[in-house]
């Protein structure tokens, strides 16, 4: 009984191991595809020689059958054809004898009755009063009537049953003068013979060699081929706890190659997700405590005394300055979230966007004149009008601005120029002061990314500005980029189709 319960534990544990192995499974597949590809070979085999044999044992009796039949027709006639001896009888008995033993079957005459009366065991015996001796062998032979009635309507050659064997039996009618005096027999057991029997001996081994070294093939190929899936699938573990810096190691330049560099240029994609993530909520955190901190002490200090009356107006602009910078921050998050999800609604219509240019230049007019900034390019302005979405391309153009007016050096410029062609436009707003570096031009559309380290004049951006533009631009089926020929200016340029063209999120993924 404890026995039983192991050996349905062992199969419960090999059936579990096999259902969640893929090595297993394709192991498993493999050999028994292989298995039964082989079973077919050695059916087929086995056939087609059973049927090559069958084939030259009856083409061997049949033509013994026909040269025993041609003596008999040349040497006896009607009355001949029974028991009585004679030199030819004799003859014809030494030949069956010597025919029967040569080709391993057994080739007897009869007579139009179906009695044997001439074998190869009568060869070289004594008679016995004028008659050929009693053959024990062949006593018992019983030619059935059917078996008769077909040698005598043309002749036999096929399969059957005599005395209890089944044999090959090729049979042929004797004639003399056009009448039939008996008939021959030729027959050979259906055992497999030698020479199929070497056939199928030598399949064998070679079968069993080539399952052997096919197992050991497939060992190997299963084995290699679930490899990179198990390192996978230990990347993704690795992945699950936060550790993104597992990679696959990628052989050759077939499907799970490219699976596996697939996998790793996720995994990139997933580490630098995760590093602009911690960077988001270290900026988040910074850009959130530094002026809530700043109005929460100025709150204090006017609440408490410390600051005094005649400096409060000051102070509390402070205050507002922050605020509306915390406003700033969350309405750029709020929107990129929206962007993201894919809930942001659009509202296009047609408008002038050289008009709104100049208007929004006009809401940095006291920072342009502060810094003493000279705009160039808006004497070529000409009025320009596209569809698309008003408020959308506002913040993009206001942003980018935005942008130029906080990088300008003192004295400096903001060139604006537009290209139109038949189908799109082309703004550019380029600006003298701190470049941009060539290897960073490529990033500054990232989310969360800031280029202070060279443009340390950005102290207060939370590096969210420029990736929402970018996603503004392609809901528009529009591109963005940027440009610096030098370390003293910085372009950026987008480009719109006049007409509006939604862009397919699906083809965006």
């Amino acid at each position: 009984m404890a026995l039983k319960k192991n050996l349905m534990a062992l199969k419960k544990k090999i059936s579990r191991l096999i259902s969640d192995n893929i090595f297993a499974k394709y192991f498993i597949l493999f050999a028994a595809i292989f298995l039964v590809v082989l079973t077919i070979l050695g059916t087929t085999l086995t056939i087609l020689v059973n049927a090559y044999t069958q084939s030259e044992n009856t083409k061997l009796l049949k033509e013994n059958a026909q040269y025993i039949a041609y003596n008999l027709e040349t040497m006896l006639i009607a009355q001949d054809m029974n028991s009585n001896y004679s030199v030819e009888k004799e003859m014809i008995c030494s030949s069956l004898n010597a025919i029967s033993n040569s080709i391993d079957a057994d080739v007897f005459v009869c007579d139009v009755e179906g009695n044997i009366i001439m074998c190869k065991e009568r060869a070289d015996s004594m008679p016995f009063l004028g008659r050929l001796p009693e053959c024990e062998y062949h006593n018992n032979y019983v030619i059935g009537d059917n078996l008769l009635r077909a040698v005598y309507e043309g002749g036999y050659v096929g399969k059957g049953t005599v005395n209890n064997k089944y044999s090959y039996i090729v049979g042929r009618p004797v004639y003399s003068n056009g009448q039939i005096i008996g008939s021959v027999f030729a027959t050979a057991e259906t055992n497999v013979n030698s020479f199929a029997v070497a056939v199928l001996r030598i399949f064998f081994f070679s079968a069993l060699a080539c399952l052997i070294i096919a197992f050991v093939c497939i060992w190997h190929l299963t084995k290699n081929f679930v490899k990179p899936l198990k390192e996978m699938s230990a990347a993704a573990k690795q992945f699950a706890i936060g550790d993104f810096s597992y990679r696959v190691r990628v052989h050759g330049s077939d499907e799970l190659a490219e699976l596996g560099k697939a996998f790793n240029d996720m995994a990139d994609s997933l580490d630098a997700l995760e590093s602009s993530r911690r960077s988001f909520v270290s900026n988040v955190s910074h850009e959130l405590r530094t002026p809530m901190t700043s109005i929460g002490g100025f709150i204090d200090g006017i609440l408490d005394g410390t600051i005094p009356a005649q400096k409060h107006e000051y102070y509390l602009n402070i205050v507002s300055g922050e605020i509306r910078r915390l406003s700033r921050l969350v309405v750029a998050m709020l929107n990129m979230s929206k962007i993201e999800s894919g809930s942001f609604e659009m509202k296009p219509s047609n408008y002038d966007i050289s008009d709104q240019i100049i208007h929004i230049l006009l809401t940095f007019e006291q920072k342009i004149e502060k810094k003493n900034i000279e705009i160039q390019g808006l004497d070529e302005f000409k009025p320009t009008y596209i569809v698309a979405d008003t408020d959308m391309i506002y913040q993009v153009i206001y942003n980018l601005f935005d942008n130029a007016v906080k990088f300008t050096d003192e004295g400096g410029y903001i060139k604006v120029s537009m290209i139109e062609t038949a189908d799109e436009i082309e703004v550019h707003i380029k600006n003298s002061g701190i470049g941009i570096k060539q290897e960073e031009l490529s990033r500054v559309f990232e989310r969360f990314y800031k280029v202070d380290k060279s443009r340390s004049l950005d102290a207060k951006g939370a590096g969210l500005g420029l990736y929402i533009v970018k996603m503004m631009v392609d809901m528009h089926s529009g591109s963005i980029w940027a440009k610096s020929d030098d370390e003293n200016s910085a372009e950026f340029i987008f480009r719109l189709p006049k007409s509006y063209k939604p862009v397919n999120k699906k083809e965006k993924r």
